[in-house]
């Protein structure tokens, strides 16, 4: 990290020219043809990604009843675990791979293996190798997000990649709603492959276009792979998910081993990062003003909010009477905040050159959208339900992504991989720990509250409310209510941390860093005519590129600046 950091940056009167002018480059020479097909190429990527983190979920009745009808409920959860453990557990290699080989490459790889995985999860013939597929598809989407932001912020400099940041904002928030619209009536009217299916042909369009339209100077400095590290971190990784999995579950002795190996591979992974030449996740990162309160900022923000819509949408479910197939109907207003607050941090920044007043405010609605939602929602009207999900998407699509934003900003052009992906690792992790941690949450409370009622466990609430007495059925509904609302309430706790951390750290000076990149891009150009090299460097070459606005500056570049 080295992009000079200020507690009170001045807005430059000649932000807006300097945006106008990024505008009207291509940057690396990518004519404007070449530019407009990877940007659909990636933004479709991004949808697939999203959508198969929640698609499947939808359409467990009828995966079930096709591979395994005997225990398939009992084994349907490894189908979402093992998707979510590779997806995590990649992230820093994609980052270290990107930064060695060139995010180019590493991209389409990601694409390609997304692409093949889909393709056998729609041609598994039982439960077992279902799971499988999904970790190979997981292993490959989980690279698609990553590798897109990657991509991105190096053919643009920070405040021209806000300003564009608006077509993000509306696809995170398609995919939230989309994948349970989808999955149902998908899966129940045709078939459940077809939710693996249709990933097929969107797929290898994205990998025809990516592989024509995105050039890109190749590496020519290139990095070792820590390949013990990256094994250490992989298992310490997917040892905490599933020790967190087995808590959840109840399961004193699994989830004690489970934590016991984490926390051994944890301190092996550290010990490596000091030793290696060309570590995984650079232990430097961690003393760096920014990186540091962003990290912590995604990872909290992970576990408190995008962790949260799989108990909200259980809530409509049970409390509301909102049936699955519809809820994410129900959900619009969260997308809706999810899309306000892109169009505005993005045109804020891009203005002001101001990230940390956008975070301190998203970060303080989420305190209050989650406070609110958790003191109410056992009683709370329709309308205010749906003016707090407003907000809460306000903060779900707003934390993450400016801390996301100011790391990668701020980040050293050697480091752009590392820096984007262990940002996205701590997301994840905060997603997955946190959906575990909540669910326990949920459940001592919905048990406290549902004493006496013959139904302690959550999960079967669904289930068992139809067949209760009016009486009985009105009190599990309301001490699930209250449950949700103990879930909410702990997120609201986690998020006054977040809301600390946001006012306390540094902001990011975009100034120093859109001329710090590109003074990078003038450089990798260069060596990029010098040395280009196959698919990567022909077309450079046969383009003439002009120097795009990318980079940044060194350490003691970025001393002088401040």
């Amino acid at each position: 990290m080295s992009v000079p950091v200020t507690e009170n940056p001045s807005a430059d009167d000649t932000a807006g020219a300097a945006v106008a002018q990024d505008e009207k480059k291509n940057p690396y020479g990518m004519s404007d043809m070449r530019i407009l097909v990877f940007m659909v190429c990636a933004m479709t990527t991004m949808v697939l990604s999203l959508l198969d983190e929640s698609i499947v979920a939808s359409a467990v009745l009828p995966i079930v009843r096709d591979l395994d009808p005997a225990h398939g409920i009992d084994r349907f959860p490894w189908l979402i675990t093992a998707y979510l453990l590779t997806a995590t557990a990649a992230q820093p290699l994609y980052g270290r791979l990107s930064d060695s080989f060139g995010p180019r490459r590493v991209y389409l790889t990601s694409l390609a293996t997304f692409l093949a995985g889909s393709a056998l999860c729609a041609t598994a013939g039982s439960l077992t190798q279902l799971i499988v597929f999904r970790a190979v598809q997981g292993l490959g989407g989980g690279g698609l997000m990553s590798m897109t932001l990657i991509v991105i912020a190096t053919l643009y400099p920070p405040k021209s990649r806000a300003g564009r940041s608006n077509a993000g904002g509306a696809l995170v928030a398609a995919g939230m709603i989309a994948g349970p619209m989808i999955g149902g009536p998908l899966s129940q009217e045709v078939s459940w492959r077809w939710i693996f299916l249709v990933n097929v042909p969107v797929a290898a369009l994205a990998l025809a276009g990516v592989t024509w339209a995105l050039k890109l100077p190749p590496k020519h400095t290139r990095q070792s792979v820590d390949v013990l590290g990256s094994a250490l971190l992989a298992g310490a990784t997917c040892s905490l998910l599933l020790a967190v999995k087995a808590y959840d579950h109840g399961g004193y002795g699994p989830w004690i081993g489970w934590a016991y190996t984490a926390l051994a591979m944890t301190a092996s992974f550290v010990v490596r990062q000091k030793k290696a030449a060309d570590p995984l996740i650079p232990v430097a990162l961690f003393r760096d003003r920014v990186f540091r309160p962003a990290a912590a900022l995604q990872f909290i923000a992970g576990f408190a909010l995008l962790a949260l819509p799989v108990f909200l949408i259980n809530y409509l479910n049970i409390v509301r009477g909102v049936d699955l197939d519809t809820v994410g109907l129900h959900l619009i207003p969260m997308a809706l905040g999810v899309v306000v607050v892109f169009f505005g941090w993005g045109n804020w920044i891009s203005r002001t050159g101001r990230c940390k007043p956008v975070l301190t405010v998203t970060t303080a609605t989420a305190v209050v959208a989650t406070a609110g939602l958790g003191l109410s929602i056992s009683d709370l009207p329709m309308w205010e339900l749906d003016v707090l999900l407003v907000l809460l998407g306000i903060g779900l699509g707003g934390i993450s992504q400016i801390a996301l934003f100011m790391n990668q900003s701020a980040a050293a052009p050697e480091q752009l991989g590392v820096v984007t992906t262990a940002s996205r690792f701590a997301t994840m992790l905060g997603t997955t720990i946190g959906g575990g941690l909540l669910g326990v949450v949920l459940s001592a409370r919905f048990a406290s509250a549902a004493d006496g009622l013959g139904v302690t466990n959550p999960e079967a609430a669904a289930a068992r409310i139809a067949g209760l007495p009016a009486a009985g059925r009105h009190r599990v509904m309301d001490a699930y209510a209250q449950a949700t609302g103990a879930v909410l309430l702990t997120a609201a706790g986690l998020l006054l941390l977040a809301l600390i951390t946001a006012l306390l750290m540094p902001d990011v000076d975009l100034e120093s860093a859109d001329a710090a990149h590109r003074d990078g891009a003038d450089a990798a150009h260069r060596d990029g005519a010098d040395g280009a090299d196959g698919a990567d460097g022909a077309d450079e070459q046969q383009e003439t590129p002009e120097p795009a606005e990318h980079a940044t500056v060194s350490t003691e570049r970025a001393e002088e600046a401040a």
